[in-house]
């Protein structure tokens, strides 16, 4: 049975779809020796090439996709800054270790982020294998539910947060939410958790107390459809997620699942190839007298998991 080539080289991670329908009109895949186009379509006997690695033996292999949750550290960027994506928070020239140099390799594929982060973004980053998942969940942001922690200063230690509106005005259009609770602290330096039916920019969770005046310092994410950024995973650390989980969010995205598991592999990561070419890879590698994301994790923002008392 044929399928879509796109479809299939973004399910076996070397890129999302996007990304690869790119690479097609620029002519960096290549379909029995000819440019390959989006809508070429992959029979078993076919040779496929990715800016001149073959790549065809990987895509006959079904594979069900490795997905992890991870705690990223505020200031840490996902991935290697690129000319066309310098920001102000990841200058040019930056050394600080990336996301992706902290994961375990995935064979035959890359990691691919499903709820986008910038370098001064914090909580809980999902990423996958499969360019598919990613890109549909990408898709339906509107459509998945999501939390935030934001550490406020507030007038008095007595402030009730159910004073504040569950809706702000930002970047044009109501940004609404479902609910603001308290999430612990002392005094005036308070958390607070801000739960959505959809997933927002942390900076609409940031307006919806700046614009009453209140001094924001962190905003963080803790939630990702039903996936709670666990309290015992440090910051830096990943976990891999359940089949439940996984097959959650597979049918938030609408797909149906690869049959066959592969799984991150444990030990040391190898070299990776976040935003490079398949053929390509960083050339680095953790090593284990590294530290970059244990020292930090003594010091836990709270997760504003909601206990059961049920």
């Amino acid at each position: 049975m044929s399928e879509r080539l796109h479809k299939l080289l973004a399910q076996h991670g070397l890129g999302s779809r996007r990304e690869i329908e790119k690479w097609m009109l620029a002519g960096r895949v290549l379909l029995n020796g000819k440019p390959a186009q989006p809508g070429d379509r992959f029979n078993n006997g076919d040779r496929v090439t990715v800016d001149g690695q073959d790549v065809s033996s990987r895509l006959r292999v079904a594979r069900k996709a490795a997905v992890i949750a991870y705690h990223k550290p505020q200031g840490q960027p996902v991935a290697a800054p690129t000319a066309v994506s310098v920001s102000a928070e990841t200058p040019v020239g930056t050394t600080a270790e990336t996301v992706m140099e902290r994961l375990p390799s995935v064979r035959g594929s890359r990691w691919l982020a499903v709820n986008t982060m910038q370098a001064g973004d914090s909580g809980l980053l999902i990423l996958t294998s499969d360019g598919r998942l990613a890109d549909a969940l990408r898709r339906r942001s509107d459509q998945v539910p999501s939390a935030y922690v934001a550490r406020v200063l507030v007038p008095t230690p007595e402030f009730d947060p159910k004073t504040l509106p569950q809706s702000v005005r930002f970047d044009e259009q109501t940004v609404e939410f479902a609910s603001i609770e308290p999430a612990g602290g002392e005094g005036t330096n308070r958390w607070f958790r801000v739960d959505a039916a959809h997933a927002h920019r942390r900076a609409a969770v940031r307006a919806l107390f700046e614009t009453h005046g209140f001094k924001v310092s962190r905003v963080t994410q803790v939630r990702f459809a039903d996936i709670e950024l666990p309290r015992d995973l440090p910051r830096g650390k990943h976990r891999v997620l359940s089949d439940a989980q996984v097959e959650r969010l597979y049918e938030l995205a609408e797909l149906e699942q690869p049959a066959e598991a592969d799984a991150p592999r444990s030990g040391r990561p190898g070299p990776r190839s976040q935003g490079r070419s398949p053929g390509k890879s960083s050339g680095r590698s953790q090593g284990r007298g590294k530290t970059g994301g244990s020292r930090s994790s003594s010091r836990r923002e709270p997760t504003g998991r909601k206990r059961s008392g049920r």
